[in-house]
């Protein structure tokens, strides 16, 4: 005893450091680790419900034009690619709320502060994780968006090429053909009926063919297809009186359509299927031809931006979540409605502001993160100073 106060052991008033560290690094195993399953279970069910509308399309063409399951399965399987920019960001904003909210109503923040653990300790790994995931978003969107967009592309090509009739719609003009509109009133699975077919001429009026029924066969090299048409009339050439037409009566009529875009070895790429380094080489070209780059350079810029949309959300969410309450979780969803609405909102707004030029593409598309992230680490720290 000692001026009245119990005299404790030198020893057991510290820590020793290496034992700190060790027990640091557990406890940000550990919080890392709440997050990974809500993480997970967010993009799954995300990636789920954005199938949903693309699954009962398809499964049209399955049931009611034939089209292969397993060329429909490799359909959903490019989009996904596409979907992990909106899920792998949402995912993180919703996995931050689920486990500081599990957190909080264990009291385990607040046993962690009362042990003495500066919240900026918890802060750090998770900030460097979100850095991690924006680089792997970075990649995706540089390499496999691109490849995933070009590969659904040829994908609907080769169904074209299969299954011609997949790709017709009733009361729908078709200019796939050129030089012909192909229109058809109704469909039964694989036959068209009450079909109509027009070809413009140059200096003349159009030609026309009207049939009563129709349906769609290979060509034998695979390049086109052969439509045949049963019970109708065709404008046919008077060579005795150039540029007028006399009717012909067929019971069955064939056509060899071609289309050099269902050639997919001819399919050029569309500006996002390119890659970064393509997108570079597509805006130098069309400079040197005098075109204006803006729509190339908001690609790019565009493609680059969003990567960091899993950084941005991953320190609002650290900012919710530091100062989330335990009977605040519902509130806290509302927030991250509103967080991811007015980012996606604010980046389609402000790639119409930059295609009109008013603003350069860099900062038009830059501007939602700049904004977001400063307007999210001024909240995390105040959250810690609290």
């Amino acid at each position: 005893m000692r001026n009245g106060n119990l005299a404790m052991p030198w020893f057991s008033l510290r820590i020793p450091h290496s034992a700190f560290r060790t027990q640091m690094r557990i406890l940000r195993t550990y919080v890392l680790r709440e997050h990974l399953a809500p993480f997970l279970a967010t993009i799954g069910a995300l990636t789920a419900a954005l199938l949903v509308g693309h699954i009962i399309k398809f499964a049209e063409l399955v049931i009611a034009k034939g089209v292969n399951v397993f060329d429909i399965l490799r359909l959903l399987l490019y989009l996904v690619p596409y979907m992990s920019s909106f899920t792998i960001p949402m995912a993180c904003l919703v996995a931050m709320i689920l486990a500081f909210g599990r957190l909080s109503t264990d009291y385990e923040l607040i046993a962690m502060r009362a042990s003495g653990i500066a919240p900026l300790r918890l802060v750090v790994p998770i900030v460097m994780t979100g850095a991690v995931l924006s680089l792997l978003l970075l990649v995706i969107n540089d390499r496999l968006i691109p490849e995933s967009h070009l590969a659904f592309r040829k994908q609907l090509r080769t169904i074209g090429q299969q299954r011609p009739a997949a790709y017709i719609e009733a009361g729908t003009f078709i200019r796939e053909f050129s030089p012909y509109t192909i229109f058809v009133y109704q469909l039964e699975g694989q036959k068209l009926l009450d079909v109509r077919i027009y070809e413009p001429q140059a200096n003349g009026p159009t030609r026309a063919i009207i049939a009563s029924r129709g349906e769609f066969e290979s060509t034998p090299d695979r390049k086109g297809v052969r439509l045949l048409l049963y019970d109708g009339t065709a404008d046919q050439w008077d060579p005795s009186l150039p540029g007028l037409f006399y009717k012909i009566t067929f019971g069955s009529y064939a056509m060899d359509l071609r289309s050099d875009r269902n050639e997919t070895s001819k399919m050029s790429r569309k500006l996002k299927e390119m890659s970064f380094h393509q997108l570079l080489q597509e805006r130098q070209r069309v400079a040197s031809e005098g075109i204006d780059t803006r729509p190339v350079s908001l690609e790019f810029h565009r493609r680059i931006a969003s990567s960091f949309a899993a950084l941005v959300f991953v320190v609002f969410g650290l900012a919710l979540g530091l100062q989330l309450r335990h009977h605040e979780r519902l509130v806290s969803f509302v927030w991250v409605f509103i967080i991811f609405l007015a980012y996606y909102l604010a980046s389609i707004g402000l790639s119409a502001v930059g295609i009109k030029g008013w603003l350069p593409a860099w900062v038009a598309m830059w501007l939602p993160n700049v904004t977001g992230l400063g307007l999210g680490v001024l909240l995390v720290a105040r959250a810690i100073r609290h």
